[in-house]
């Protein structure tokens, strides 16, 4: 990237100075020439208007316009030819030429009337032809031509002075460019480095260092884009780590329950059948237990958003509530809870029946199960032109607020004792986020603690891969 910079700047100053040097150079040699066309036509007009006032009469002694002429010539450095409208020379400073005639297409056009000078450059050399004008009070009449040849090497020892200068003053700004090229692609490169360098340490395995915000705003908008992608990667690698302990104690609790039973019933020799029938009794409720955190996990692996493949159809949201809650009645009769379905409108829905269905099935169970005697369960149904929403309000113990944010983490318990007692995972509010997110739905809850929690759905009617 330094070498691009570099390249870059130094590139465009040396097409900058080239362009700029040639348009200065040649504006100074056109203005130049300007200046010098300007000056000869001036003083041959002033010669011309002489001519006019004494009627051609170049050569009389009682004036002196052939003097000025060959004062003229020496002060240009070249030759003047005046010509009258005979195309006869009345005077050359030059040759002997005086008294001859001489006829040019130039000199005829000039001739018949055109007013313009006429300039030529015939090799190193600026020829000048201006009409010589007779006004009076009813026209303008071309009586002659005076002709004005000068010498261009003065111009031209001139433009090779300003090339060279230019071409130092190029290089000197060249080098000057060139130098703060260097320059500034090594400050810009700078603070990439040191990113570059933290983010070669942090690719050696050292993960949890974040990188230094350095630099100007970009830069400091992607260190921080970099440093928060680190964070999510440390929380998932501890997320990972979490669920992998987590998984390993769960799993090992059933297995050392069951050891204990059965070590107290090899240790103990005739012991009466009833004993026998609690102890396996025991066993197997343990072997239920770790059965269903073995189905959870697989039904988690299952949901993975990523993993999941949806056997989406087109179906009655309201059908599908009613079979759950159907099945569940009888569990909330047990502890008289009341359950209400309100059901504003019929809802069919493309989505996948058993993965929402298990969704909405933990929601209940778990308005249940972390109910009161007594109390009550509000399951609502309604939609609009987009989505469909199902909400689910108990009367239950609630969420305290600093554990609503870790509710959806697998084996994530508020009440370790409560659940185990309830016979909980930890693992369906994870299983029913995913089961909403590979919808490409979403899930909120709101709780106040001892008085209950209301969990909302939002899912699409139609489904968009």
């Amino acid at each position: 990237m330094q070498f691009v910079i570099f390249s870059s700047l130094s590139l465009l100053t040396i097409v900058i100075v080239f362009f700029f040097g040639q348009s200065l150079e040649n504006s100074y040699n056109e203005k130049a020439l300007d200046l010098k066309v300007t000056t000869v036509e001036n003083q041959c007009t002033m010669i011309a208007n002489q001519i006019v006032s004494v009627n051609f009469l170049i050569n009389d002694t009682t004036n002196s316009v052939s003097t000025q002429i060959d004062q003229l010539a020496v002060s240009l450095g070249g030759r003047i030819v005046v010509i009258n409208k005979n195309y006869r020379i009345l005077k050359d400073t030059y040759t002997g030429y005086q008294g001859k005639y001489f006829m040019s297409r130039d000199i005829l056009r000039i001739m018949k009337g055109s007013k313009d000078k006429i300039i030529t450059y015939p090799d190193g050399y600026m020829e000048l032809m201006l009409p010589i004008v007779y006004e009076n009070s009813r026209s303008e009449e071309v009586q002659g031509v005076i002709i004005a040849t000068i010498s261009m090497d003065e111009l031209l020892a001139t433009k090779n002075e300003i090339r060279m200068q230019r071409m130092l003053l190029s290089v000197a700004f060249i080098i000057i460019g060139v130098t703060l090229a260097a320059f500034i692609s090594i400050f810009l490169t700078r603070d990439f480095k040191k990113v570059n360098k933290s983010l070669k340490y942090i690719a050696m395995g050292h993960e949890d260092e974040l990188i230094e915000e350095v630099g100007y705003t970009e830069l400091k908008e992607l260190v921080k884009m970099f440093n928060s992608i680190l964070s999510k990667m440390q929380k998932l690698e501890d997320s990972r780590q979490e669920f992998v302990s987590n998984v390993s104690h769960e799993l090992k609790t059933p297995m050392t329950s069951m050891k204990v039973l059965a070590d107290s019933l090899l240790a103990q020799e005739g012991m009466p059948e009833e004993a026998y029938r609690e102890f396996l009794t025991d066993i197997v409720a343990e072997i239920d237990r770790e059965n269903d955190i073995i189905t959870d996990l697989l039904s988690l692996v299952k949901m993975d958003k990523k993993a999941a493949k949806l056997d989406i159809k087109a179906t009655s949201v309201n059908e599908l509530l009613e079979v759950i809650l159907k099945r569940l009645k009888p569990l909330a009769q047990k502890r008289n809870i009341e359950i209400i379905f309100e059901s504003f409108r019929p809802v069919t829905a493309e989505i996948d029946q058993v993965k929402l269905s298990l969704a909405f099935n933990n929601l209940i169970e778990n308005a249940i199960k972390y109910n009161k005697d007594d109390g009550w369960i509000r399951v609502s149904l309604n939609a609009d032109h987009k989505y469909f929403y199902v909400k689910v309000s108990d009367s239950g113990v609630g969420i305290p607020e600093d554990c609503q944010d870790q509710v959806f983490e697998r084996f994530y318990r508020v009440d370790k004792a409560r659940s185990r007692k309830t016979g909980g995972t930890g693992l369906g509010l994870a299983i029913t986020r995913n089961a909403v997110l590979v919808h490409k739905g979403a899930i909120k809850l709101y709780s106040v603690e001892g008085e209950g929690t209301t969990f909302t759905v939002r899912i699409p009617l139609s489904y968009h891969a």
